[in-house]
């Protein structure tokens, strides 16, 4: 039982059509029940009306989104300038103290901007020293490596 060249070649022809179909109906029940969803509840003489009210909504909530974005690069902008560090120190400079009562306090922004408070307490007084900082460093006067360590932090 030999079957002859034409007949293998149309069984493997039916065989690929069969499954073109079969992809082909997978699509389209897919097809259909996404545009059952869309059109759910309205009737389709309202289908363009219900497509143009889906098309403005999209277009007003991209304007939305857009101003959004806008207030927030403007937010991030912002927030750089505000004070976002304020770190403490305390230590003893002095071995005739008793306690860690001098302190080094940083307070800067988001650009490591602000001032570094320096508290040298001894027996006889405590003196303070403010120094400026300018994006982590010393505006006027140089930091200490104490100074620029609660910089760091």
């Amino acid at each position: 039982m030999t079957l002859s060249l034409e007949l293998i070649v149309v069984l493997i022809v039916l065989g690929l059509n069969l499954v073109f179909t079969f992809i082909v109906f997978i699509s389209l029940r897919r097809m259909t029940r996404h545009y059952n969803t869309l059109t759910k509840g309205v009737e389709p003489k309202n289908l363009i009306k219900a497509l143009e009210g889906i098309q403005k909504t999209l277009s007003e909530h991209e304007r939305g989104n857009a101003i959004t974005r806008k207030e927030l690069t403007s937010l991030e902008s912002q927030v750089k300038t505000h004070l976002q560090t304020l770190t403490l120190k305390r230590f003893n400079p002095f071995g005739d103290t008793g306690g860690d009562q001098s302190f080094l306090l940083a307070i800067l922004d988001g650009n490591k901007d602000g001032i570094v408070i320096t508290s040298l307490h001894s027996r006889e007084n405590t003196r303070f020293y403010v120094k400026s900082v300018k994006g982590g460093v010393g505006i006027e006067h140089p930091l200490s490596s104490d100074e620029q360590k609660i910089i760091k932090r």
